[in-house]
């Protein structure tokens, strides 16, 4: 469990160093951009996290730290299918989503894109993109997606703030 934990992070880490590059798609219509829907709550990057916390139900395990981007707190927790990352701008203060890492193939994007998925649907739902370090990044309104692909099958997806 440990280094599946510490290769997800890697992960993470990658990922947020390719951030910057970005492939626009659509036209940019829903200014707010990619949602994520679990327990029939959808969420999008930038939104309070409220209504999606309590709908997702307890989560297996949080981490709550001092934010040294905010005034506030920085959360992560953890659920059986994705890890929902939070910030707030004060201690106390609302909760808003940061991002989101899918962690089981039954965790899947708006357009059915999923760990385990071919690059071949990714390319499908998504467009072309130019991968760095084998992952192809999408950005939509303030939102960007992540996706980690490898031996033509996507490993790890991520939604992240933009």
């Amino acid at each position: 469990m440990k280094k599946v934990l510490k290769r997800m992070m890697a992960v993470v880490l990658v990922l947020a160093l390719v951030a910057p590059v970005v492939v626009k798609t659509d036209s940019d219509a829903a200014a707010k951009g990619f949602y994520f829907k679990n327990a029939g709550v959808s969420i999008t990057m930038g939104s309070k996290a409220a209504k999606f916390i309590k709908a997702a139900g307890k989560p297996k395990s949080t981490k709550v730290t001092k934010s040294c981007a905010y005034k506030g707190l920085d959360r992560v927790r953890k659920y059986k299918n994705f890890i929902l990352y939070t910030y707030s701008n004060s201690k106390n203060g609302a909760e808003y989503v940061n991002g989101i890492t899918f962690t089981a193939s039954s965790a899947k994007t708006k357009e059915g894109i999923k760990i385990g998925s071919t690059e071949a649907a990714m390319k499908k739902a998504y467009g072309e993109a130019t991968p760095i370090m084998n992952v192809c990044t999408y950005t939509k309104g303030k939102s960007v997606l992540n996706i980690q692909v490898k031996n033509g099958k996507v490993t790890n997806l991520q939604y992240v703030l933009k």
